[in-house]
């Protein structure tokens, strides 16, 4: 265990150290980053997705109940990502971040969104209705989540104790912010919230219907972010068969 010097020495390491941070083209993995100060810097559109009230949810579950319910989220989350060629990289039970890099993320990052709206209303929240109308301490909650969008660059160190399993990624960065504290916009049937940013990225394919005639996302002004132009929408996009 570190001493009480260690402790201030490595921190002051932290602080003060010369960081070396490389640009790179790919998602990386745990083993992709040293540890130490090193770093790797990347251009990514960041989807954060949350199950709203999930401490309520849990509390009138059992706990079977609610690990099915998290292993049913996870999967189905983690495998729309990577048909859209998001890669998952941090997951806390209720919330989880996903990366998207190159031409496409913007486009890729909203396709995914929608489909993971489809999975939670038409897959998941049919699933977990009889479990609320059974539970009397959960007549007042019902299954919800948002989803949040961001793009920008995000840097990417390694966090935690060298040579123990709790160490990980850590995603710094105003698009791993924003991604996070737009997906607690949701409300009124609209679960996806993105950045304009991310919405002038995206290509046709992810902004109109299929027949290419309607406009699939409406603006909005954040107001708690000084009127910021942010864009929602309550499609969903089904995966094919």
């Amino acid at each position: 265990m570190p001493t009480r010097s260690e402790f201030i020495t490595q921190v002051n390491d932290f602080f003060e150290g010369n960081y070396s941070v490389a640009d790179g083209t790919v998602i990386p993995d745990v083993e992709d980053v040293e540890f130490g100060n090193k770093g790797k810097r990347l251009e990514l559109a960041m989807l954060f997705i949350d199950i709203r009230e999930s401490t309520k949810i849990v509390d009138g579950f059992r706990r079977v109940t609610a690990a099915k319910m998290y292993k049913s989220f996870l999967w189905g989350v983690a495998h729309i990502a990577r048909m859209n060629g998001g890669e998952l990289r941090s997951f806390n039970g209720d919330g989880v971040l996903i990366a998207f890099i190159g031409d496409s993320k913007c486009t890729h990052a909203a396709k995914a969104a929608m489909q993971m709206s489809w999975f939670a209303q038409k897959v998941l929240q049919p699933k977990l209705a009889t479990y609320f109308e059974a539970n009397e301490q959960l007549e007042d909650v019902a299954f919800d989540f948002g989803i949040g969008i961001d793009l920008g660059t995000v840097l990417v160190v390694r966090g935690g104790i060298r040579g123990e399993n709790n160490n990980d990624l850590v995603w710094v960065g105003n698009a791993t912010n924003f991604a996070v504290k737009l997906s607690g916009l949701s409300k009124d049937g609209y679960h996806i919230y993105i950045t304009e940013e991310v919405y002038k990225k995206m290509n046709e394919s992810s902004k109109l219907s299929v027949n290419g005639r309607k406009e699939m996302w409406e603006s909005r002004l954040w107001t708690d972010m000084e009127n910021m132009s942010i864009y929602r929408t309550n499609w969903h996009w089904a995966v094919d068969d």
